[in-house]
């Protein structure tokens, strides 16, 4: 066996086929090469290094991912760019204030995905160099003398210009840059190995009740808006028979994948829920074909349609992504997540308490390993849940990479310049060290100044070490605090 490099493809040759008498070659295109590899200047010369009978395949290798995003206007966002990466595949974090433009940016980017969806895209390329020559004609014909035939020219070069403007405005107002060419893009996503897929803010998620085993017809591609999650229920309950039937056959293969399944499944649903004693049981007592989650014994058990809105929220795109790529290969790889893709997700934390908010983003990164997901958010849990993530804060018009070091309070005070106290706190201590500083308070005042302490004392000083050492600051300083220990015998 011996490997050759053609361009950016390694390729690997196998043994001869005795029947045809000729060798196979596999090539794998990848974007760093091995070394001490054979040179082949071209694939034209392919024939005449390995001979006319030699079968040769090609397979591409680099991963696909975007590289950029051009925001040209969507909304309030206008000539915004966002870099991501050129070498990896890096997630996007939006975040902003409301009406900063964050919905109106993944809408924008979903209308250019429909465009890929539809076979657009490259007529999309074709538009705009068009539309730059149009443009270069109109600047060389702007710097000659002008006379009637000229301004004829002139006068429909701009008509023809504003037609192009027109057809590219309907593609939507960004654009995106991929690591691949748009003719791998294209063809990627046709043949369903290139998943994308769009989640609004508003995810209700209601599963199917199984009835029976009935046949899921998944398929190898399914549109940005689909809904395939309803069918997961029937989708495990068939799982179940398929193992049962391969058991009864003897095919310890096909029960060993599908046992396996189902482990990670609920390994999953553990980590998720926090709950390492968690089982993903099969009810089909009664013929009662359905699942139910059981957090530990002795507790009511539930099913995935009685989920709290936060847990709900993520299987809801669990579920959905995990039959979309089930449905890739007829099937045949089951529980291999490891399709490319790009995932939109409006306002993630939708639903999710402190805790869920942490780990949702990495939880789906972890779940589903080559999706590039694309989230807003205006949650600082989620902003520095992950390093391998760029955060763009619409707003400001900033992009930022990897916040994960930054603290909770950090991100809420500097990042979102809002501060995490209430009005009524922050007045309550500006009036508690005002009374403080007096050298001879009222009777009034001093009768203030108690109620407040006694309201500060009876605040849990663990919710907030800051608050707890702002008060003992202000117990250490000014003239009445200093009258009061020398009173109670505290000296310095």
């Amino acid at each position: 066996m011996s490997l050759f490099r053609i361009g950016h493809y390694i390729g690997q040759s196998s043994a001869p086929d005795p029947k045809r008498g000729d060798a196979g070659y596999r090539f794998r295109r990848d974007l760093w090469f091995f070394p001490h590899v054979e040179e082949i200047p071209a694939s034209a010369a392919l024939h005449a290094r390995f001979g006319r009978n030699h079968s040769l395949e090609f397979e591409d290798m680099t991963d696909t991912f975007i590289t950029k995003i051009q925001v040209n206007e969507a909304r309030n966002v206008r000539d915004l760019t966002i870099p991501l990466s050129d070498t990896e595949r890096r997630h996007l974090i939006i975040t902003g204030r409301n009406g900063s433009g964050k919905t109106g940016l993944l809408k924008e980017l979903a209308r250019f995905f429909r465009q890929i969806e539809i076979g657009n895209y490259q007529y999309r390329l074709v538009c705009l160099n068009e539309l730059k020559s149009q443009r270069d004609r109109l600047a060389t014909l702007e710097t000659r003398p002008r006379t009637e035939e000229t301004g004829k020219q002139i006068a429909e070069l701009k008509a023809h210009i504003e037609q192009w403007e027109n057809i590219i405005q309907g593609f939507g107002g960004a654009e995106i840059s991929f690591s691949k060419s748009p003719s791998e893009i294209v063809v990627g996503t046709n043949a369903g190995r290139f998943l994308i897929a769009h989640y609004e803010a508003k995810r209700q998620t209601r599963l199917t009740e199984p009835k029976g085993i009935e046949k899921v017809s998944l398929k190898e591609k399914y549109s940005l808006n689909s809904s395939v999650s309803p069918a997961f229920l029937q989708y495990l309950v068939n799982l179940k028979a398929e193992c049962s039937f391969a058991r009864d056959d003897g095919d310890e293969e096909a029960v060993r994948r599908i046992d396996d399944w189902f482990t990670g499944f609920q390994d999953r649903l553990r980590a998720l829920f926090q709950s390492p004693g968690l089982e993903l049981r099969f009810k089909r007592k009664g013929y009662n074909f359905n699942f139910e989650i059981v957090e530990e014994e002795g507790k009511a058990p539930f099913g995935f349609n009685t989920l709290a809105d936060g847990y709900s929220a993520i299987l809801g795109i669990v579920t959905d992504l995990t039959l979309r790529m089930e449905g890739h290969g007829d099937g045949a790889h089951i529980g291999a997540y490891d399709l490319e893709g790009v995932v939109l997700i409006d306002e993630i934390e939708t639903h999710l308490h402190v805790d869920l908010q942490k780990q949702v983003l990495p939880f789906l990164i972890d779940f589903f390993p080559k999706i590039q997901f694309i989230v807003t958010t205006h949650s600082p849990f989620v902003l520095s849940s992950v390093s391998n993530a760029v955060i763009c804060d619409l707003e400001e018009g900033e992009v930022t990479e990897d916040l994960s070091a930054y603290s909770y309070d950090a991100l809420v005070e500097s990042y979102f310049e809002t501060d995490k106290y209430s009005q009524a706190v922050k007045d309550r201590i500006a009036r508690y060290e005002a009374l403080l500083a007096r050298d001879a308070p009222s009777k009034e005042e001093a009768e203030e100044l108690h109620r407040l302490r006694d309201y500060f004392s009876s605040t849990p000083k663990y919710l907030s070490r800051e608050l707890a050492l702002k008060l003992q600051q202000l117990e250490l300083q000014g003239p009445w605090s200093l009258q009061r220990r020398a009173e109670n015998g505290g000296g310095q």
